[in-house]
């Protein structure tokens, strides 16, 4: 009896080992039906060659619990500081390949917890708090992490591929028990692109323009930033945040010393993710850069104390619902000349451009562009109730004479966007501006006479499709808007292009399902003029979730569907153009107006570098941020000389006193008979022009910044000196004055 009883238990055991098989070791792609969380003991496989080609392998070290992805001349990354595991000096954060934060439903509390640390301690039991179970896949190895404590599971594959590694999670795969704690988000491989501290090790992060942080070990300790990729979630309402920071507009990241250099692209659910830097640490004598992707979206709202110890502090709400992305990065070994953000920049413009994300943009080019600002508003009283009132900063017949008097003073066509002539001014109304354009403007004949005078340029006419304030143009404020991970309104305050809040008034977010519906509309509007341009500011701007419809958690879809948009706009004969726009926008488009000048300069950077116009330059024409908005206006031009951009201009034909909008816009640096001459000076006597239309179209391959002096190279031999510090310096061109620029 006891006998059978054995065997019936190594049949049953046997079963589940082979039922486990089949959920852990399915073939990639396959979709896996959700499975409740189970505890299993530490199943590591031997240590072994899991896959090789001419150049790479991906091994598995069982001792250390640890994946290498190894050059075959010697050089190798790990999840881990392998070094200091070898030599015995790591400390538990250098062993850590991956770590999760959860979410207590009973306390809201929120916690970091590495796997390492779990598989360190013990539960009351004597239990491990967590283990590993893993094995191979095709080309590569699937690497399941359990939290016993918190009953999670998560589940990463690591796959050689040609020339890269490819890292990813598919969310619908991670394992909960239903309990207490939810799983909100996963840092994978935290250690994997570190370098070791020192003069020659440099982390690239691509905020605005994109910048360096350089890791030697200093004075003023460890370098740290944090950021989101495509910038703030609009439907994740921010009450304590007032100011939106320097956007991510690119989903990549990097790290590189003098020998070689690792560069990553998220390839896929890049809007659930957040990019942390830990440079400079003197502690472990490592910097680290790395992703978190967040499994489920979640809201901010506040709590307000009262009594002795009142105030306010903000809490965190995630989402019920896991997403079922799949969180995927690749990351591409660098060497000799390459291994560093040029080398970088490169690499991203070939991934872009073999997955079909940048396109050549055929549309006629100018050396500057100007936006012209249509209407503000104005706080009227009528017996002594106040109210609103539009007034036109310029009309459709002063944006004309304008035009034509740059044209005259400069000998050269801009390219026109004509911005806030919607229903509402300068801040958002009705979806598109509302069905016509406000008589405040002019008649159409007016506005068709500017369109006639601009056939040899491109006017753009701006529509915004994602934000509005009232109901009208077939969307409405009850039942058409987004909603938050937590069910509300998407509510959100706006920032101008000078990144100034107006705390008083909320906009919100289209759902996201009418988007295309809402572009379908702007170009029915802008087809009534003849016009060969169509712009979508905010639709290259605002990446953001609609948890209305599942399908749109954390920002999904969001590439496709913007790229898909433009697309349509093109077919139907438009020139398109976004602003400030995330890298999937900038691809897509033909125009980039508002373009970085700047990567945020934050404290942890060292220095500001040009990735983005590296990368986009060449396919897409590029226009500065707002130069005559700027505080130093002959630095931002000769950024923009450096940068190889176009200059942007904000002009109004008038100066309203009265308007709500004044300091906000910084209207009063918007006045064209103020900047006419200064911008004749900025195109014509400085020989901006000239430079220009050496570099315009080719692409920006190389550039260094030493001592203030920057060198860019540009695809078609010519060469950039440009001063970008406020000192005289030397340069192979002679001495440069601050801020000057000369062609080598």
């Amino acid at each position: 009896m006891k006998i059978v009883k054995k065997q019936i238990l190594r049949v049953l055991a046997l079963v589940m080992a082979l039922c486990l098989i089949v959920v852990c070791f399915a073939g990639c792609g396959k979709e896996e039906p959700k499975n409740p969380y189970k505890s299993y003991g530490e199943k590591i496989l031997e240590s072994q060659v899991l896959a090789s080609n001419d150049n790479y392998e991906l091994a598995w070290d069982s001792n250390a619990q640890s994946v290498l992805y190894k050059e075959k001349n010697g050089e190798y990354w790990s999840d881990i500081y392998y070094e200091g595991y070898l030599d015995g000096s790591v400390g538990a954060n250098g062993m850590n390949s991956l770590s999760i934060t959860v979410f207590n439903s009973k306390t809201l509390d929120w916690l970091t917890v590495t796997s390492v640390s779990a598989r360190e301690t013990y539960l009351d039991d004597g239990t491990k708090a967590g283990n590993l179970f893993c094995g191979v896949i095709e080309n590569g190895i699937r690497v399941y992490h359990f939290f016993e404590k918190y009953k999670i599971a998560v589940p990463v594959d690591y796959i050689l591929k040609d020339d890269h590694i490819e890292v990813s999670i598919n969310s619908a795969d991670i394992l909960e028990d239903g309990g207490d704690y939810k799983i909100v988000s996963v840092s994978v491989m935290p250690n994997f692109a570190a370098v070791k501290n020192a003069k020659s090790a440099n982390i690239f992060v691509p905020t605005g323009t994109g910048a360096i942080i350089n890791c030697a070990e200093n004075v003023d300790g460890i370098k740290e930033y944090n950021g989101t990729i495509y910038g703030n979630d609009i439907t994740n309402r921010i009450p304590m945040d007032k100011l939106d920071n320097t956007a991510i507009y690119m989903p990549v990241f990097g790290s590189y010393n003098s020998k070689k250099g690792l560069f990553a692209v998220i390839d896929s659910a890049a809007g659930a993710a957040t990019l942390t830097v830990d440079a400079a640490n003197d502690r472990t004598g490592y910097s680290i850069v790395y992703p978190e992707f967040y499994v489920r979206g979640y809201d901010t709202f506040r709590k307000v104390y009262y009594g002795q110890n009142m105030g306010v502090s903000s809490t965190r709400r995630p989402n019920d619902d896991i997403s079922g992305q799949i969180f995927k990065v690749r990351y591409y070994p660098l060497f000799g000349d390459d291994a560093n953000y040029n080398g970088m920049a490169k690499k991203y413009q070939e991934y872009l451009l073999e997955n079909g994300a940048l396109t050549k943009s055929n549309t006629t080019s100018s050396p500057y562009s100007v936006t012209l600002l249509g209407g503000t508003n104005s706080t009227k009283s009528f017996f002594g109730i106040p109210y609103k009132k539009i007034n036109a900063l310029t009309t459709f017949s002063e944006a004309k004479a304008i035009v034509e008097k740059l044209n005259k003073d400069t000998g050269i066509l801009p390219q026109v966007r004509l911005l806030a002539y919607g229903d509402n001014g300068l801040r958002p109304g009705s979806i598109a501006g509302g069905s016509s354009y406000p008589s405040e403007y002019g008649s159409k004949k007016d506005l068709r006479s500017l369109v006639d005078y601009c056939k040899d340029t491109n006017l753009f006419l701006d529509f915004d499709i994602v934000t509005y304030t009232k109901s009208g143009n077939g969307f409405s404020l009850s039942g058409d808007v987004a909603k938050t991970a937590i069910g509300y309104e998407a509510e959100r305050f706006p920032t101008t292009p000078t990144r100034v809040q107006d705390k008083d008034n909320p906009y919100y977010a289209l759902g996201r399902r009418f988007l295309p519906k809402a572009a379908n509309k702007a170009i029915k509007k802008a087809s009534k003029f003849s016009a060969k341009g169509i712009s979508f500011s905010t639709l290259g701007l605002y990446a953001y979730s609609d948890y209305k419809d599942n399908t749109y958690i954390n920002r999904n879809l969001i590439e496709t569907e913007v790229k898909d948009m433009l697309d349509n706009a093109k077919k139907q004969g438009y020139v398109t153009a976004v602003a400030g726009a995330n890298a999937y926008a900038t691809g897509a488009a033909d125009v980039v107006f508002d373009a970085p000048l700047t990567s945020g300069e934050y404290n942890a950077f060292d220095y500001d570098i040009p990735f983005y116009q590296m990368v986009f330059g060449a396919y897409t024409s590029l226009y500065s941020s707002p130069v005559n908005s700027e505080a130093n206006l002959e630095k931002a031009i000769a950024k923009s000389v450096a940068y190889g951009m176009g200059l942007g201009y904000y002009l109004t034909d008038c100066y309203v006193d009265n308007s709500d909008d004044l300091g906000e816009y910084k209207l009063y640096q918007t006045v064209f008979e103020d900047n006419a001459p200064v911008i004749k000076k900025n195109l014509v006597d400085d020989d901006f022009v000239s430079v220009y239309n050496k570099t315009n179209g080719s692409a920006l391959v190389n550039y260094k910044l030493s001592n203030g002096l920057a060198k860019s190279v540009f695809s078609n031999g010519v060469v950039v000196y440009t001063n970008l510090s406020h000192d005289v310096v030397k340069s192979p061109v002679g001495e440069l004055q601050p801020f000057e620029y000369k062609i080598g």
